[in-house]
């Protein structure tokens, strides 16, 4: 099976803006501390007439358009969703979006590369200790990296989302 790092294309044009939060770092919020989180949040965001929704938002945390939400609910049932409201007043605008809480797995080969300085230099899966998840988060090094098979990507691929890259990462 061939895995994939979902990312946010942050090279898309005009994609709106959550207030408060432009250009931060990523935030990981972990499914363990799901109690801690509303059921419904509102989310303030700025746009114009002509502004983008990204299905995939990595920062400040991981959100994802209610399709895309949709999408993964066919291939993953371990994973706890918060309903995020992006309401643009100005714009009178709201979309529905999903904070999401997946799986943290140890599943990390031993043939995983790290730089000197203890960055990753190349990610590399185990097979075996993945199972049957085709959604899931790992944490290397410092930072968390959220993973999807190819069946995803490929149910991704067949539907008109934007803003989303893979990268395919090596499991053995």
């Amino acid at each position: 099976m061939k895995y994939f790092i979902l990312k946010q294309d942050k090279n898309l044009e005009n994609a709106i803006e959550i207030e408060g939060f432009n250009n931060s770092k990523r935030m990981t919020l972990l499914k363990e501390n799901e109690n801690k989180f509303k059921e419904s949040t509102n989310v303030p965001v700025k746009g114009n007439e002509n502004s983008v929704y990204p299905d995939f938002i990595q920062a400040p945390v991981l959100l994802v358009s209610d399709a895309l939400h949709k999408v993964f609910n066919l291939y993953e049932n371990t994973i706890i969703y918060k309903i995020a409201v992006f309401s643009d007043l100005e714009m009178k605008k709201q979309k529905v979006y999903r904070l999401v809480l997946p799986d943290l797995l140890d599943v990390l080969s031993d043939k995983t590369l790290y730089l000197k300085n203890g960055w990753v230099d190349k990610i590399v899966l185990d097979s075996k200790k993945i199972g049957d998840y085709n959604i899931f988060e790992i944490k290397v090094g410092v930072d968390y990296y959220f993973i999807v098979s190819l069946d995803v990507v490929e149910s991704i691929l067949k539907r008109k989302f934007i803003g989303i890259k893979f990268e395919e990462v090596e499991v053995i």
